[in-house]
């Protein structure tokens, strides 16, 4: 067998390569056969997305509606003449920025202290998600409450902290505030008490660096409370990025304020105060832009008044020296003309003022007050030079009488907008109103419970999907005997798993490390207990297999080794021993795993005086070979576990035991160690007539299975063929294992 391995290696290369190849129906198989642990996890899944949906915290919304309404003029009361020249439509951008400004919602912050944070102290996880739920008039006090800590609330308690003043180095610091009944309290840092104090009295530390004072305190004495000051620029930046504001629809002038938060009494508050804010901050621009204005008109006036008597002093003093010279009709209609003209280029001068204030000379409202100036002006020259015409008396006197006429008229025009102001300024009120207050709706918007359960559940069967496919991929343990045949390698048993030992290996693990020093009787011999179990008809079709396989051997020595640990090698070569002895014919079964060798657990027998201590020299043949409780079938364990196994078999009394055996047995099988973790089952394998090797079903993949085989080659052992062990019944494997006998 070992030269046809050699040659197919290369071919079983190919075809091991080829294996790879994704086989659909085999996973869908393999995840019917889980099916129930497919389902299991997905169950645990779903309860910890219940858990999880019950335990998270609810999120409400509150969200007002503002309307942005078109600016009023730049000069308030000065309209009528600014209507010329256009106005502007509210910029709502500019309003959106304001809305979100640090002076806005420090408005906010300020007026509901929202940088003190004061809060009972709730077991973690939990004991918030409690306290939700309970509704009740007095305190929640489940009976596990004692259990998990005194000083947790469950429900029911309140506390209000109407000043907290602390120095910078505690800003930020959270301390502690313990209810000691009769409205008195305790404030601690960590477990360091700072101070007492007393309910709407201020409290403070001995050097005044912490000031508090407390309105409310609702609580059973012992209960604590958690209480913090934050940096108020760090509140106003939380905040500004938790306020969502935007436009309803283009160019409606129309805001939505909205903000999410756990309390829905909080959240309302803080949006109807920030649309306050928003409100008084834009009323107090325009009150700001009338002041200003009322100031400068009352600086012009007196300016004004002062020309206009000059003015009317010298017209009366050029009358009186020429004998009180009248205008003609021509002229005085000239006259009415420029003091109209001079009345409006001083009223737009006045504007021009305001203007350059709030815009740059390119502005289109600039250029077209400049404008309307420029067409002004060339009005008024081209009166000039129609007056020019007039005899030099006529001219003297029209100069006079349209700078009394335009004094008056601008001292008169500005008296009426500083009364005018006055009343703007009084009832200033901005373009901005409060369509809808904060509203906050009787259900939280999130978690959606049941969205957060179904994605859990989902996630927990992809998660056990995604697992049982993955291992199956990497894990590629042989499943169809029909791979070692392809490859050179000649399967003498198939050994179906059976049931019952696999129950009884695991009882005896586990009594095993509860009674780790004492004998356990609980793996028994399969062939003794259940002699019609479908794997021990196997193996005794194995016995038939091996008696054939002996005809030509050296030696009545069996072998049996394999690839790697826990693939069953001590059940086949115990329950192999047992089917024939009981067949009649003399056995003596050899435990050779000087290292984790168990037989003496199969047959209820002491480790002591085995295998090791023969090697030695501290027992004889006739100490050390123990009777079973199988008729014909003798025993040598592997006593106790040397430093040197390996070296303790090449010795010559291992042969001596061999040479013995084969005198006095008609069959000896010796039981290994797996050949890749060690060489003793190359050691043993020279002195055995027939090797035989295990493999596992679906744990061995055939690389594993070659190498092993290629070990023993290079070690001069043949192997004359293939033990299947274990093979289960799947319905991802079905191109095999189809038959039962009943």
């Amino acid at each position: 067998m070992t030269k046809e391995l050699k040659k197919s290696n290369k071919q079983s290369n190919d075809e091991i390569d080829a294996s790879d190849n994704i086989d659909f129906a085999r996973y869908f198989n393999l995840l019917f056969e889980k099916k129930y642990l497919i389902i299991c996890i997905t169950v645990v899944f779903a309860v910890i997305g219940t858990v999880f949906a019950l335990l998270a915290t609810p999120v409400y919304k509150a969200d007002a509606l503002i309307q942005i309404e078109k600016k009023s003029s730049g000069v308030p009361g000065l309209g009528d003449l600014e209507s010329v020249l256009g106005n502007d439509k509210g910029d709502t951008a500019t309003e959106l920025a304001l809305l979100k400004s640090r002076k806005v919602i420090g408005f906010a912050v300020d007026k509901l202290k929202l940088e003190i944070i004061a809060s009972p102290l709730y077991f973690p996880k939990i004991g918030k998600a409690i306290a939700r739920r309970y509704h009740g008039n007095d305190f929640n006090l489940p009976w596990y409450g004692s259990l998990l800590g005194q000083h947790y609330s469950w429900g029911g308690e309140k506390i209000k902290v109407a000043q907290l003043k602390v120095s910078r180095k505690y800003l930020g610091v959270g301390f502690t505030l313990v209810n000691n009944g009769d409205d008195k309290f305790s404030v601690f840092a960590g477990d360091n008490k700072l101070f007492n104090g007393e309910l709407n009295k201020m409290a403070q530390n001995n050097d005044q660096s912490i000031q508090l004072l407390v309105t409310d305190l609702v609580a059973m004495p012992g209960k604590a409370f958690l209480i913090r000051k934050q940096y108020r620029e760090d509140v106003i930046a939380s905040l500004k990025g938790r306020i969502k504001s935007k436009e309803q629809g283009k160019g409606t002038g129309v805001l939505n304020l909205s903000l999410e938060g756990e309390y829905p009494k909080k959240i309302k508050s803080i949006i109807n105060v920030l649309s306050q804010g928003f409100l008084l901050q834009n009323a107090q621009r325009q009150s700001v832009a009338v002041e200003k204005s009322i100031v400068f008109l009352n600086a012009e006036l007196p300016k004004i008044d002062a020309k206009q008597t000059l003015a009317e002093e010298q017209l009366n003093h050029y009358r009186l020296a020429n004998d009180s010279v009248d205008l003609t009709m021509e002229s005085t209609s000239v006259l009415e003309q420029l003091v109209a003209m001079e009345t409006e280029l001083h009223e737009l001068s006045f504007l021009e003022v305001d203007i350059s204030q709030r815009y740059t000379k390119q502005h289109p409202r600039y250029l077209a007050l400049i404008t309307k100036q420029k067409d002004l002006q060339k009005q008024k020259d081209k009166l000039n030079k129609n007056i020019k015409e007039l005899p030099q008396t006529q001219q003297k006197i029209l100069r006079m009488a349209r700078d009394v006429e335009v004094n008056q008229q601008i001292y008169f025009a500005l008296l009426n907008k500083v009364q005018e102001l006055n009343v703007v300024k009084a009832s200033t009120v901005g373009n901005i109103r409060i369509i809808d207050t904060a509203v906050v709706g009787r259900f939280p918007i999130k978690p959606q419970k049941l969205l957060i359960v179904v994605i859990i559940t989902l996630f927990g069967s992809f998660l056990v999907v995604t697992f049982i496919i993955v291992k199956a991929a990497f894990k590629r343990g042989v499943t169809n005997p029909k791979d070692f045949e392809e490859v050179g390698l000649t399967v003498y048993a198939t050994i179906p798993l059976s049931e019952e030992h696999l129950q009884r290996s695991l009882k005896s693990k586990l009594r095993t490390k509860v009674k780790r020093n004492k004998r356990v009787n609980s793996e028994q011999l399969l062939a003794e207990v259940n002699p019609s179990d479908l794997a021990i008809e196997a193996i005794r079709s194995l016995r038939t297999s091996l008696h054939f396989a002996m005809l030509e051997a050296k030696n009545n020595i069996v072998m049996i080794s394999g690839a790697s640990p826990a693939v069953g090698k001590s059940f086949i070569s115990s329950n192999t021993a047992a089917v024939i002895a009981q067949a009649g014919q003399k056995v003596l079964l050899i435990d050779a795993d000087l290292r984790k060798g168990y037989l003496h657990r199969v047959f209820n027998q002491s480790p002591e005086n085995g295998l090791s201590d023969l090697l030695i020299g501290d027992s004889t043949f006739s100490e050390s070979i123990q009777n079973s409780s199988v008729e014909n079938l003798d025993v040598l364990v592997r006593g106790k576990i040397p430093p040197n196994p390996s070296e303790l078999l090449m010795c010559g009394e291992f042969t001596k035991l061999l040479e013995y055996a084969q005198q006095h047995y008609d069959l000896v099988i010796i039981d290994t160690p797996p050949i890749l973790a060690v060489t003793d089952a190359a050691v043993i394998g020279k002195q055995a007539g027939t090797a035989f090797m295990l493999a596992r079903y679906d744990v061995n993949p055939l690389k594993e299975i070659i190498t092993a085989a290629n070990r023993f080659d290079l070690n001069g052992v043949e192997i004359k063929g293939l033990i299947f062990n274990a093979v289960e019944r799947r319905a991802s494997e079905y191109d095999y294992y189809n038959y039962e006998y009943k």
